[in-house]
C-alpha cells in the first residue's frame, strides 16, 4: 500500500493564471507543478480531468508519469476505468466514486498491480466495500468549494466512527486546510486529500511545505 499522507487532487482547470508561465499550456503547467511537488515529497497525485477526452487524458498521464518517474509519488486517475485499463505501468491507483463502476468490476478490467480507492460519503456505505479496495476517500469532512457536486459535510465525529469501524486506510477529503490537518491525523486518518490548500493565490510549493509540516506534527505519537 502506498503512503497516502499527502494526497493532491487537480486537473488543468484548477490552475490559476499565476500558476502558468508565459506561453505555457495548462496541461504543461500542471505537469511542471506536480513534478516539483513530487520532488518535494508529495505521496499521491490524483488527476481529475473532467473536461478532457480519454486520449487527451492518456497523453497527460504519460507526461505526468515521465516527469515523476524518479520520485516516490504514486499517480492516480479519477473514476475513468477505460483510461485506467489502457495505462498499465503508467498509473498506480484508480479512484472510484459511489456512482462509478463497482470496484469488483473495475478490478477485472485493469492491470492487477493498479490499486483501487473508493469514495464514501457516510458510514452506511462501509457495509458495501469489497475486499479489492485498498483505501477509502472519506468526506467531505468540512464544507468545500472545490467540488461543486459534493455531498453534505460529515464532520469529525462521523469520520472518527468510520476510522474505528474499518481496517482500511482512510484519506480525509473536503475542506481540508492547514488549520485542521493536525487534528485529522490525531483522529487516525492515513492521509489528507487537498485541492485548494495547494492551488490558491500563493505558491504551490510553499503551500505544500506548510502542509507537510502539519502532517508531520499530526503524525507524531
Amino acid at each position: 500500500m502506498p503512503n497516502l499522507q499527502s494526497y493532491f487532487i487537480a486537473g488543468p482547470e484548477n490552475l490559476y493564471p499565476h500558476h502558468i508561465s508565459k506561453n505555457e499550456k495548462l496541461e504543461k503547467a500542471l505537469v511542471r507543478i506536480v513534478s516539483e511537488l513530487a520532488k518535494n515529497g508529495l505521496d499521491v497525485f490524483q488527476l481529475r480531468a473532467k473536461s478532457m477526452n480519454d486520449n487527451e487524458i492518456i497523453d497527460l498521464i504519460k507526461n505526468l508519469s515521465s516527469a515523476t518517474s524518479n520520485t516516490k509519488m504514486k499517480l492516480c486517475i479519477n473514476d475513468n476505468v477505460n483510461v485506467a485499463s489502457k495505462c498499465k505501468g503508467l498509473i498506480d491507483i484508480l479512484h472510484l466514486g459511489q456512482s462509478d463502476m463497482k470496484p469488483n468490476e473495475a478490478k477485472k478490467m485493469i492491470d492487477q498491480n493498479i490499486e483501487i480507492g473508493l469514495s464514501i460519503t457516510n458510514k452506511n456505505q462501509l457495509d458495501d466495500v469489497p475486499n479489492c479496495v485498498n483505501y477509502l476517500g472519506v468526506g467531505p469532512i468540512f464544507p468545500t468549494g472545490s467540488k461543486k457536486d459534493a455531498s453534505e459535510p460529515i464532520g469529525s465525529n462521523i469520520l472518527r466512527e468510520i476510522i474505528n469501524k474499518t481496517e482500511i486506510p482512510v484519506v480525509a477529503i473536503g475542506g481540508i486546510s492547514l488549520d485542521n490537518i493536525y487534528d485529522l491525523f490525531k483522529l487516525g486518518v492515513s492521509g489528507v486529500a487537498v485541492i485548494s490548500a495547494i492551488l490558491n493565490e500563493y505558491n504551490p510549493i510553499e503551500n505544500f511545505h506548510k502542509l507537510k509540516e502539519n502532517i508531520i506534527k499530526g503524525s507524531e505519537k
